[in-house]
């Protein structure tokens, strides 16, 4: 008989209480639409989950489960990310418009403002490697849209950062390759890009654009959400990528929002609930592919970037910059990247956040970047203060945090809970 235990590297489940304002929250946002969305049921959800267990007990013992379990394989992560997984990176949007026209794609693509990032707009390549200068960042993206869309200007900020911050940045660029020439290529390289990452999907797994950079940028690397009905075309193309001299394969899990919700209910996906819709089908093609390579030998390191890793580590990555930079006497930042206060009879925990102009209804700083551009830091009040007894403050001391106080403090582990 099979065990009915969860898989150590699921998220421990969730109580009722909580799956109900998760479905609550996906009720909120997708308001009328979301009567419409075939969302799984228990033979399906009983289903998936015995894949699932399946698959993380074959991977358990051959891949690396790294970042509280939410990403699978990191044996051999592209440099990338794992700035990204140390919490040490900067991704810029440099433009809002994309000429793609993929069907997973989650954005509006029809945004026509300054590069930005984290809600903070730069308008000149100085002022945004000031920024990354600042706090400290190892590793910066250039996404979009589509960056090579606006070539000159993507150019003129990795620059712009290589010259202020030299070497110890990482930089990588995100692009569907289309506008890819050899001589742009080689504008990239000159710039100081270290990475370019293909959004294969969005030219049916076509590598001939990709090819061009292979040899010119030091690291070349697909970057695709794993689409169910791919899957057999991506096995034969992970061959031809290894030969073609990729040098790392990176998939995602393809998630609901308003701007790709035509297109993919229009495929029949199953829908999960969560803090954000995901599609059920597209986890558990990451997991098989990843299966896949390990199993055919093919030298090409793949890793599946789960949602879960997305919105917790990524956010967690945010939280915590800014709280190190307004920390004072007598706080710590915790994992979660909040910061935490002791009083003598409980705890009480901040957030803190880099805006663009201060809101004034919270405590803020004022940050002055070398180039006269001012930032502010907000600090808010994300709890009262909590009693602990005696015993609950010792463990938390000793990194056992009570159940009250544990969103707070840790980054929660495992894959997403289905239901």
């Amino acid at each position: 008989m099979q065990s009915s235990l969860p898989s150590p590297h699921v998220q421990s489940p969730l109580s009722d209480r909580s799956k109900q304002r998760l479905i609550e929250s996906n009720r909120t946002e997708y308001g009328s639409l979301y009567d419409l969305l075939p969302f799984a049921g228990p033979e399906q959800l009983a289903a998936a989950n015995a894949e699932r267990k399946e698959l993380l007990q074959w991977l358990e013992p051959r891949a690396c489960f790294g970042y509280a379990g939410t990403k699978v394989d990191c044996n051999n992560l592209s440099p990338g990310c794992r700035r990204c997984g140390d919490g040490d990176w900067s991704c810029l949007f440099i433009n809002g418009r994309c000429n793609g026209r993929c069907f997973y794609c989650p954005t509006a693509q029809d945004d026509d403002g300054p590069p930005v990032t984290n809600g903070l707009a730069f308008s000149t390549p100085e002022e945004y490697a000031a920024y990354v200068a600042a706090l400290g960042f190892s590793g910066v993206s250039i996404s979009g849209g589509e960056p090579l869309l606006t070539p000159d200007l993507t150019l003129s900020y990795l620059r712009a950062v290589r010259r202020r911050c030299g070497d110890h940045v990482h930089l990588w660029l995100y692009t569907n390759g289309t506008m890819l020439t050899a001589d742009l290529c080689s504008r990239l390289q000159d710039a100081g890009l270290n990475e370019i990452r293909f959004d294969l999907g969005a030219v049916h797994y076509h590598l001939k654009k990709l090819r061009l950079a292979v040899g010119c940028i030091k690291t070349v690397t697909v970057e695709i959400p794993a689409v169910p009905e791919d899957e057999e075309l991506l096995r034969r193309k992970m061959v031809e990528m290894a030969d073609a001299g990729v040098n790392h394969l990176n998939l995602h899990q393809m998630r609901l929002t308003p701007h790709n919700f035509g297109p993919l209910t229009e495929r029949g996906y199953t829908f999960l609930h969560g803090e954000k819709v995901t599609v059920l089908e597209s986890e558990l093609c990451a997991l098989r592919t990843v299966r896949f390579a390990l199993e055919q030998g093919i030298p090409l390191p793949v890793n599946y970037c789960s949602f879960p890793y997305k919105r917790r580590f990524q956010h967690a990555a945010a939280r915590r910059r800014a709280a190190l930079s307004v920390c004072g006497a007598g706080e710590t930042v915790t994992e979660s990247g909040y910061l935490r206060t002791f009083s003598a009879t409980g705890v009480s925990y901040c957030e803190a956040a880099f805006l663009q102009n201060p809101g004034y209804r919270n405590p803020f700083e004022k940050i002055v970047l070398e180039t006269g551009r001012s930032l502010y830091l907000e600090r808010r009040r994300m709890t009262p203060e909590m009693g602990l007894t005696a015993e609950e403050r010792i463990a938390l001391e000793e990194g056992r945090p009570p159940e009250q106080v544990a969103r707070f403090e840790k980054v929660e582990s495992g894959l997403a809970e289905y239901f």
